[in-house]
């Protein structure tokens, strides 16, 4: 049976070129791209097999090793702590999503119409495996030094210390604020998608019913604490 991904129409080869000129990477094999770029929604409107699922669960293994090993190398004098918070803060969902909408990824996705029905609540996510799946798929078509350079051309500049200071009890941080202005932050979930083993949830956190922030993570918790981090960010910045 011919799969979903190995069937390249004018429009996904449009869309496959987009996804290339974002990474900035060429593929040899075109499939494990259109595989890497194949929400789940879209499959299950579509004969085939094909989605990024399995690609994600490598990438983002890949992606850990990559910032790992790049944030041993830039500090060497930074304890074992601090590099982990860089590192959390580097793959997080919130900011993979973000590298990923900025990037215009999003147009390269192929999404089902039950998915774009949503109203885009499941892009967050959707971003955030894509980019994973991408760079487990590079690895599988090169290997780990391609991934790493495209890796880092995207995500380089976030592994910094700096990046990691939101990390440091954000919720606590924004009732801490939010209190000061006597208000109180809400939270609430989203959405959740991804298969059991691999849950993906967005939170969203508000004052007052304006939204402050949304984040990303692999539990309700997670995304919670992303979401907080992005208001406390964006409340310190005014």
């Amino acid at each position: 049976m011919t799969r979903s991904c190995d069937i390249l129409t004018l429009e996904a080869l449009e869309r496959l070129s987009l996804a290339e000129e974002i990474l900035g990477y060429t593929f040899t094999d075109k499939s494990l791209l259109r595989e890497a770029l194949t929400h789940p929604s879209y499959t299950g409107e579509h004969p085939g097999d094909c989605m990024y699922e399995r690609l994600e669960f490598l990438g983002d293994a890949v992606l850990d090793l990559i910032v790992v090993e790049e944030v041993f190398r830039r500090f060497p004098e930074l304890p074992e702590g601090n590099m982990t918070k860089i590192k959390i803060a580097v793959v997080s969902g919130t900011t993979l999503s973000a590298v990923a909408g900025e990037l215009g990824l999003d147009k390269a996705i192929f999404v089902g119409e039950s998915e774009k029905g949503t109203a885009g609540r499941g892009m967050t996510s959707a971003l955030e495996n894509t980019l994973e799946a991408l760079l487990g798929a590079i690895h599988l078509d090169s290997d780990l030094d391609s991934a790493r350079v495209v890796a880092l051309r995207l995500l380089g500049h976030l592994i910094d210390p700096r990046s990691a200071s939101a990390l440091d009890h954000p919720k606590s941080r924004l009732q801490e604020i939010m209190q000061a202005k006597g208000s109180s932050p809400e939270y609430r979930i989203t959405d959740e998608s991804g298969p059991p083993h691999s849950r993906s949830f967005t939170s969203q956190v508000s004052v007052d019913g304006v939204v402050l922030g949304t984040g990303n993570g692999r539990t309700k918790k997670t995304a919670e604490m992303a979401a907080a981090a992005q208001a406390v960010r964006k409340l310190e910045s005014d």
